[in-house]
């Protein structure tokens, strides 16, 4: 029992030192890790999030016997809950991570005080901060640099010191870049998803899941989804098995970057989570979100599912230019997620067979606020693309890279 800590302490020691750098020390690299996985932010992890922060620094444990051992060597009290940071101390032997000194706050309290900041503008908060980064945003890269993201908190005027500055870039750089892409920045301020939108997800991922094997592979959505009619596959570009590849690769890519692994495109709850985290940060209204889910995976049952859901092919035999997967009568997620800088596109609908309907046009006399209300229910009929959607297609009509459109 002791050589397995003894082991494992040096192994973890071993990794932790080539993962330091001068601005970072070993002591940080492994809290971050930590802290990545406790998700209530308690300061504490059970035996899977223990081995999963572990993995994170590159470690594999190779059994939940051993798992269950050095937990519980380390779990003092024997509460199932390990205190990560009396967990470095031991593996430091020295303090670590205690009570910051007075006037030096750690980036998860200034993290707090920036929502607080935030919070009180109101609505403006977070979408004003997020413009001044586009603002200081140069080459149009959608991330910062140190000086960047210096320079954008300070035009914003929220209040702190050019230390704590620095201390709040590093926390927001989970991957260690030396950059903060929005998408790292927009998780970190609002955090993951709540429990309630959580449950929704995990609702989707079961029903993807069809042999509930507690993962999605190509199997479980080649009973779903037929890709013959995908643009590349009519035009002999790619396979049918390549196109559902790729669509699994959509929801394994935020979670590849974040843990420095390659997409193998077996979907697990957690590539699934760190997917819908990344979708959840973009939407402000819960109700949306779970229209919007609805939409995508028919979630209540009361649309038609007795075709078999594929890619939309227009009337006269030519591929859709969009690419996007069809289904009837509802969404679903599809290539073009985190990777490409958004959210799954949606499935729209098969293919038609009759003559097209009359454009749905709003009344001429609808005020400003029902325009604004039938465009959110228009987005969210479409899924997931929704916003993420629009926002691309407004990227790619950018043409001079202003951030505005005229």
């Amino acid at each position: 029992m002791q050589g397995l800590k003894a082991s494992f302490e040096k192994t973890l020691k071993t990794k932790l030192s080539q993962k330091a750098s001068g601005a970072t020390n070993e002591e940080t690299i492994l809290l971050k890790a930590f802290k990545y996985f406790d998700l209530n932010n308690n300061g504490t992890v059970e035996p899977d999030e223990f081995a999963k922060a572990v993995e994170k620094i590159g470690i594999m444990i190779p059994t939940r016997q051993d798992l269950d051992t050095l937990f519980n060597l380390y779990d003092k009290d024997q509460s199932g809950g390990l205190d990560y940071r009396e967990f470095a101390s031991e593996i430091f032997q020295r303090e670590v991570g205690g009570t910051p000194s007075r006037g030096k706050a750690t980036g998860e309290d200034l993290l707090q005080r920036l929502r607080d900041k935030l919070k009180t503008r109101g609505a403006r908060g977070i979408i004003g901060l997020s413009k001044q980064f586009r603002i200081m945003d140069d080459n149009h890269s959608m991330s910062l640099d140190k000086f960047e993201f210096s320079k954008a908190m300070s035009d914003y005027m929220l209040g702190f010191s050019e230390g704590e500055v620095q201390t709040l870039f590093t926390h927001f750089d989970f991957d260690r870049s030396g950059l903060i892409e929005y998408d790292e920045f927009l998780r970190a301020i609002r955090g993951p998803m709540s429990a309630g939108r959580k449950a929704i997800a995990m609702r989707a991922f079961t029903k993807m899941d069809a042999d509930g094997s507690g993962m999605i592979d190509i199997n479980d959505i080649r009973g779903v989804y037929t890709a013959d009619k995908h643009p590349d596959v009519m035009s002999g570009k790619k396979t049918e098995q390549q196109v559902l590849s790729e669509f699994l690769e959509t929801f394994e890519t935020a979670h590849s970057m974040r843990n420095q692994q390659t997409p193998d495109h077996i979907v697990s709850k957690d590539e699934w989570v760190e997917y819908y985290n990344n979708v959840s940060a973009s939407i402000d209204n819960d109700e949306y979100f779970a229209l919007m889910m609805n939409n995508a995976w028919n979630l209540d049952g009361t649309m038609d599912v007795n075709k078999k859901k594929g890619w939309k092919a227009e009337d006269n035999g030519k591929a859709a230019s969009s690419g996007a997967p069809a289904r009837r009568g509802g969404a679903a997620a599809s290539r073009g997620g985190a990777r490409q800088g958004g959210a799954a596109s949606a499935i729209t609908g098969g293919a038609s067979s009759g003559p097209s309907a009359e454009p749905d046009m709003p009344p001429m006399n609808m005020s400003e606020a029902q325009l604004m209300e039938r465009f959110r229910e228009k987005l969210a009929k479409r899924g997931n693309r929704g916003i993420m959607g629009l926002g691309r297609s407004f990227k790619i009509a950018d043409d001079n890279r202003s951030m505005t459109l005229d």
